[in-house]
């Protein structure tokens, strides 16, 4: 990773190492997916970032980074 910046390291990455998230692993129609189940809607998730090698997943929109997923 290369990050400029004129505010220092320590002030721009303070708790960095602290975040915890909640993201697991799913597949939807054979696409493996990282996804962040959704606390306000039960059996949903969010899109984080596809696992994917296949080019076109990335090209469907259904599959956007922030759009929902139906997690059963």
């Amino acid at each position: 990773m290369l990050f400029w910046s004129t505010v220092p390291p320590e002030h721009v990455f303070d708790g960095y190492d602290k975040q915890t998230y909640n993201w697991v692993e799913h597949e939807v129609g054979g696409v493996k997916m990282l996804v962040e189940p959704m606390q306000e809607q039960p059996g949903y998730a969010r899109i984080v970032r596809l696992l994917c090698p296949n080019p076109q997943s990335y090209l469907n929109p259904n599959h956007a980074p922030g759009s929902t997923v139906r997690m059963y």
